[in-house]
């Protein structure tokens, strides 16, 4: 079984507050919500995310894709 994006962060010592954890959640259930072949880029994975927290920035999206 493959790990999680929040697996894998914590694994490496990335400190998960809850804006990334929301984009990690967001990353790991797109294939599920969206089909297999869903890739999204950062500014359709941020229009998904502010769906759940209206409060994250394009900014941090980009910074967090970054570092995953």
């Amino acid at each position: 079984m493959s790990e999680t994006i929040e697996e894998k962060c914590i694994a490496k010592g990335v400190k998960l507050t809850d804006q990334r954890k929301v984009i990690a959640k967001v990353m790991a259930e797109s294939k599920e919500t969206y089909g297999k072949s869903d890739h999204p880029d950062v500014d359709e994975l941020y229009n998904r995310v502010i769906k759940i927290d209206p409060k994250i920035s394009i900014a941090t999206v980009y910074r967090t894709v970054k570092l995953f």
